[in-house]
């Protein structure tokens, strides 16, 4: 699932690793590269496209946790995936 496309989404990894390139569609449903379109792709029919909710928050804390011992500089404009559309 990490690695493998499961169209229309791309893999998560190819997100996290930024070789996904967003369509113009992608763009115009808001879906950008970062944490907020993983959690798109995994559970993107109950966590996006709306108020971001505590389990959302959590996950961002756990994600910002980790890349801060790893010593990464996450963008911080992109976590969460309130404003994406989701795939149908």
């Amino acid at each position: 699932f990490w690695m493998t496309p499961q169209s229309p989404k791309p893999s998560c990894h190819d997100v996290m690793v930024g070789a996904w390139s967003p369509t113009d569609a992608d763009v115009s449903a808001g879906r950008v590269r970062g944490f907020g379109m993983v959690t798109n792709i995994i559970n993107g029919g109950l966590e996006c496209n709306r108020f971001t909710g505590s389990a959302v928050e959590d996950r961002v804390a756990f994600y910002l946790r980790f890349a801060d011992l790893l010593g990464v500089q996450p963008d911080l404009d992109t976590l969460r995936c309130e404003s994406m559309a989701v795939y149908r």
